[in-house]
């Protein structure tokens, strides 16, 4: 006779996550905190004080959570950290009306507020999608979604002057070139190159690199970057790492036939 699972894994049983976590459209959701001691002063003024972190998670996988700090608007914002399930359960204490009654009221706001800039973008109305961005960067300054629509409109509209500066922002950022974000990461570098910001689209694609170095189609970006910048040298190099990487890289492979052509003629 089989015994009846009643746990979600060996460590910690499904009750141990409805402590915590909420099902979302996202999956599973929750606000944790986290308590720890630390040292203030010097010398003999030296004394420990109490501090609490809270943070936001969210399900990856069955097993894995990105944690992501909270900033003073509640929101979740900058770099994120995979904990599991066990981890949460384990290491954090659960917050659960921080959760339904901060944290994701201010989610819902910078979504909201997100997809009506992409709404204002795509309806030619550049004046409000920048400011319904700039509301979503009001409550997290570090919002991928946010910074990218705001970065395609000036772009767009040809405020190349704007579009530096978030341009700069962007690539601050580890998580720009992130699966999750691959259209808009996409649609950044093409007008990049279309608005002749071609030193900004070389820098765009080489900092995606040293994100992630195994991206062929990376590399294959870049090569294009250096060839409309006349650099053919550097285009070369980065082809032959794109094609090293994925030798059946068929766009690769063409551009390659037509850089030998241009070292021909």
């Amino acid at each position: 006779m089989l015994k009846e699972e009643s746990t979600v894994a060996e460590d910690y049983s499904i009750a141990d996550v409805s402590k915590y976590c909420m099902a979302t459209d996202l999956g599973l959701e929750c606000v944790c905190s986290k308590r720890s001691t630390v040292k203030v002063g010097t010398g003999n003024t030296v004394k420990k004080e109490d501090s609490t972190l809270y943070y936001y998670a969210k399900q990856i996988d069955d097993e894995l959570l990105a944690l992501q700090s909270l900033n003073s608007n509640w929101a979740p914002s900058g770099p994120a950290l995979e904990v599991t399930m066990l981890e949460l359960i384990t290491q954090y204490q659960p917050e659960v009306d921080m959760f339904l009654k901060q944290v994701k009221p201010v989610i819902q706001k910078i979504a909201k507020a997100v997809a009506r800039g992409d709404r204002h973008r795509n309806n030619g109305e550049p004046y409000s999608a920048a400011m319904e961005y700039n509301n979503a960067l009001g409550l997290d300054e570090k919002n991928v979604r946010a910074l990218f629509g705001l970065g395609l409109t000036y772009l767009q509209y040809n405020q190349h002057d704007k579009a530096q500066a978030v341009f700069e922002q962007l690539i601050a950022l580890d998580g720009f070139a992130s699966a999750e974000y691959k259209h808009l990461f996409n649609q950044f570098g093409i007008e990049l190159r279309k608005q002749d910001m071609l030193d900004q689209a070389c820098r765009y694609y080489s900092r995606a690199i040293e994100v992630c170095a195994t991206d062929e189609n990376l590399y294959f970006n870049l090569a294009r970057a250096f060839v409309h910048g006349g650099r053919v040298g550097e285009a070369e190099n980065a082809l032959e790492k794109c094609l090293r990487i994925n030798p059946g890289h068929e766009e690769g492979r063409k551009f390659k036939k037509y850089l030998c052509s241009l070292s021909l003629s």
